[in-house]
């Protein structure tokens, strides 16, 4: 257990929340550029990124709040809840990766967004206004996320004039 509380301590700094866009777009680079690697690498990065950042001195309290239900909410799983969580999880990774591996921009934004709309849904309906607490790093990363790939979607159609 002493493992899961320093990881979870980490968890609090909310860099962890935010880098998810850079992570993402990253994921999706090495997919299109069909780094095979380099996609599974960054995939499996993406659980690792909770805990790169040292444990906030004084956590903010909404933060404090929403992680206790997550936490609460895994340790009340069953290992084969917890099986299909991870599945839908490495489901979510496979689908992004593969619209993007296939050069599909458009299925790998359908995908991303999904992704994002889904697990804030499940998060307010499972934790009411404390899962609200992840609207706005949801938010930032959909923004950062569409904004890197219309970018990219906008250069590959400018630069074909």
């Amino acid at each position: 257990m002493e493992f899961i509380d320093w990881a979870w301590e980490r968890h609090h700094n909310e860099w962890s929340w935010y880098i998810r866009p850079l992570i993402l777009i990253t994921f999706c680079m090495a997919a299109w550029h069909r780094r095979f690697i380099w996609t599974i690498l960054i995939g499996l990065f993406f659980p690792v990124s909770a805990v790169v950042f040292p444990a906030p001195s004084i956590p903010k309290v909404f933060v404090v709040e929403f992680l206790a239900a997550e936490r609460e909410l895994l340790e009340a799983m069953t290992v084969t809840q917890l099986l299909v969580f991870v599945s839908l999880v490495v489901a979510f990774l496979s689908a992004l990766a593969m619209a993007f591996w296939r050069r599909s921009i458009l299925w790998g934004l359908l995908v991303a967004n999904l992704g994002g709309a889904v697990k804030m849904t499940f998060g307010i309906i499972a934790w009411g206004e404390t899962g609200l607490t992840a609207l706005a790093p949801t938010l930032v990363t959909a923004l950062v996320f569409n904004l890197a790939i219309g970018y990219f979607l906008w250069s590959r159609v400018s630069s074909t004039d």
